[in-house]
């Protein structure tokens, strides 16, 4: 995209323990422009590394060096940068509180990536209105549930917000129909638009979900419920392929899903030569897309063609076309290392990198899923959020969360076996709407590398929750 003159200004930054948005924010005030000034071609989480590109329209040229933000520039071009600029993204992640057995198994499933690589699924990132309890906004619309669907909107309890939110959002369940009541609440806070045009449109909560809910938010709720289409259609096509103890299954918010260990050489070609429509207008055209999406649309208990004749602003769904297959290109793990946050313990550098648009998340789950059938349960930590493994046929298994109460009298949120939970941290991952804020479920505020937690555990007792561990 760069170009030998143009009005925009192209930089390369490289953020720590910052969001996308928190450094367009930061570039827009180095270079004296409003925020709208500035692009980026995706966006990153706040947990670890990332480097990115962004543009900037105008401004004073920058160069920005910090602990935690450096800004470098490229060039110069005629157009701000976009996400189709993007080839791809470069992934290192340290995955931690590793003993003999993990580490055997990381390296088997490995071997099997780099030969057969796994279904290219939508992950937990996209299904951030299952993690923060609002559900499927857009099922509920389209079973006609309105007043269903803005309350889950605004209102949804969730173990991941910040508490001044969850406060607010008990507020308003409490005065749900008190509309008056809820505008003065509301206060120029999210919903009071909704409220407002609750007060003066009794009963009409599909308009109220058009003012109540920004175009971007009502977007993010459509992918969500459309990726969840997509995973539910490919998971039916991978069990097609794979059974018994081929089949294996990883965790998600959204449902457990089937991947295969191994594939023959010629049916892995077959797969990388495949390809999904996404669910929308013109997939009637599409004979596979038809034969995959028809059970799934009848077991949502939704109209495929109410869905494909969607016309709400932020509700219009496009089809496109999404591979089947994820192979994780330069995928390697380093000689293991000692873990300086868990005592015992092990830590393994694993590097690969992958296209636009799929999730390095899901190809950690895959690199740590029990090798054989009966293997004990698993769980996996990705920053705040408790992943464990299905069992052998597929159930989805769940951390249990001990309310917040009880967590800040007894010390803490522990981890399966009674001692700090495992978790993987490291730079690159995907955005999304996972939503953030909040502390972690022990109730520790995030640490770093640089200064290694405390060990407070009583002498004579394991040093490690994973000891003997189910």
């Amino acid at each position: 995209m760069l170009t030998r003159s143009g009005e925009y200004l192209v930089y390369s930054v490289s953020t720590k323990g910052m969001t996308t948005g928190e450094a367009a924010d930061r570039l827009a005030q180095a270079a004296g422009v409003d925020p709208e000034a500035v692009a980026s071609a995706a966006q990153k989480p706040k947990e670890g590394v990332a480097g990115q590109v962004f543009s900037i329209l105008g401004g004073e040229p920058l160069s920005l060096r910090g602990g935690e933000f450096v800004a470098r520039r490229l060039g110069v071009s005629d157009r701000a940068v976009e996400p189709g600029d993007i080839t791809g993204n470069a992934y290192e992640i340290v995955v931690r509180d590793l003993r003999g057995d993990d580490m055997r198994r990381l390296r088997h499933n490995l071997a099997q990536v780099k030969q057969a690589g796994l279904p290219n699924y939508f992950d937990d990132q996209r299904f951030g209105c299952l993690r923060h309890g609002q559900g499927y906004i857009l099922r509920d619309v389209l079973r006609g549930r309105y007043e269903q669907a803005l309350k889950s909107a605004l209102a949804a309890p969730s173990p991941y917000g910040a508490e001044p939110v969850e406060r607010y959002k008990a507020q308003i369940r409490e005065q749900w129909g008190d509309w008056a009541t809820l505008v003065g609440v509301s206060n120029g806070r999210r919903g009071k638009s909704a409220f407002e045009y609750l007060r003066e449109h009794e009963g009409d909560f599909e308009g109220a979900l058009r003012f109540g809910l920004s175009s971007r938010e009502r977007t993010m709720h459509l992918f969500a419920y459309q990726s969840h289409l997509f995973n539910r259609a490919l998971a039916a096509k991978v069990r097609a392929v794979a059974e018994g103890e081929n089949l294996g299954w990883l965790p998600c918010d959204e449902g457990s899903l089937p991947v295969w260990r191994e594939l023959p050489a010629s049916e892995s070609m077959r797969w990388a030569e495949s390809e999904l429509i996404l669910p929308g207008p013109g997939m009637e055209e599409n004979e596979e897309a038809m034969r995959l999406y028809g059970p799934v649309f009848e077991a949502e208990g939704v109209s495929m063609e109410a869905f494909c004749a969607l016309d709400l602003p932020g509700f219009r769904p496009i089809s496109e076309t999404r591979p089947l297959l994820m192979q994780p290109e330069y995928l390697r793990a380093a000689p293991a290392q000692d873990d300086e946050h868990y005592p015992r313990s092990k830590k393994m550098r694993v590097r690969f990198t992958l296209p636009r648009g799929q999730y390095a998340t899901l190809a950690l789950k895959r690199l740590l899923m029990p090798t054989e059938l009966g293997a004990k349960r698993l769980c996996m930590w990705v920053s705040r959020h408790p992943l464990v493994w299905p069992t052998d046929d597929g159930t989805p298994q769940y951390f249990e969360r001990r309310p917040r109460e009880e967590r800040s009298r007894s010390g803490g949120e522990r981890g399966p076996g009674g001692g700090r939970p495992r978790e993987y941290q490291g730079g690159g991952r995907e955005g999304g709407s996972r939503g953030g804020g909040g502390r972690r479920p022990w109730g520790r505020e995030r640490r770093d590398d640089r200064k290694p937690p405390r060990d407070r555990r009583p002498q004579g007792k394991p040093r490690s929750p994973w000891e003997g561990r189910d």
